[in-house]
């Protein structure tokens, strides 16, 4: 690395740094469940999720409201520092303002995947938190660790040392979205169908939002 390089703004996530603060300041002052994350009333004036009211009721800002509220301290600890842990590489190469975008859309859809989901299953129950946009986040670097890996196996000049490293950052990658997947559906209270719908949108949404740019994921490599 060239010591010399100055920094560039770029390199400052500040949009993941913003997201992680209303979270916290959201859950600070009591509107995700006044702290005891277990009583549904007080989840519905929230804002939760919970489909039919949002189906029958056309109550959509519930698609939105119930991303930034959490359960409890743990509950909101968890999303964060993988958000924290993950959300600043995507930024530092989608961009601030997309990577917003991609944030809450990976939220809203993580949760119309929900909605659907409990339609077709006929069981209904309230649902908060930002796990669909944080397993969003996690889609995208499935995405774009992917599409280096497979770039590099295209060209020759590519060093296989480097290719070797790309193979084992794919690995890593795919071991911890199934380990999250699985925790989640050894939870029965979990909303697995969110995190499902977070990742499928936050992969494809990755593939959209990164067609103009060229990943660096020299970070998780160090």
């Amino acid at each position: 690395m060239d010591r010399n390089r100055q920094k560039s703004p770029d390199q400052t996530a500040w949009m993941n740094i913003l997201l992680i603060i209303i979270n916290m300041l959201i859950f600070a002052a009591g509107t995700a469940a006044a702290g005891t994350g277990k009583d549904p009333g007080i989840w519905n004036r929230g804002g939760a999720l919970y489909a039919p009211l949002i189906v029958t009721g056309r109550e959509l800002y519930r698609l939105i409201t119930s991303v930034f509220l959490h359960a409890d301290l743990s509950h909101l600890f968890n999303n964060m520092v993988v958000l924290f842990a993950g959300g600043g590489i995507v930024e530092r190469n989608m961009g601030h303002i997309r990577y917003g975008i991609f944030y809450l859309l990976c939220g809203i859809g993580g949760n119309i995947v929900s909605v659907v989901s409990d339609c077709i299953s006929g069981q209904y129950g309230f649902s908060i938190g930002a796990s669909g946009a944080v397993f969003g986040v996690i889609g995208a670097l499935v995405c774009m660790i992917l599409r280096e890996y497979l770039g590099q196996r295209r060209d020759p000049d590519v060093p296989y040392r480097s290719r070797i490293i790309y193979q084992n950052l794919l690995v890593r990658a795919a071991v911890m979205t199934v380990f999250l997947l699985y925790s989640g559906w050894r939870n029965p209270v979990v909303n697995q169908a969110a995190h499902a719908g977070g990742i499928m949108v936050g992969y494809l949404l990755a593939i959209i939002f990164m067609s103009d740019r060229q990943p660096d994921l020299h970070e998780l490599m160090s």
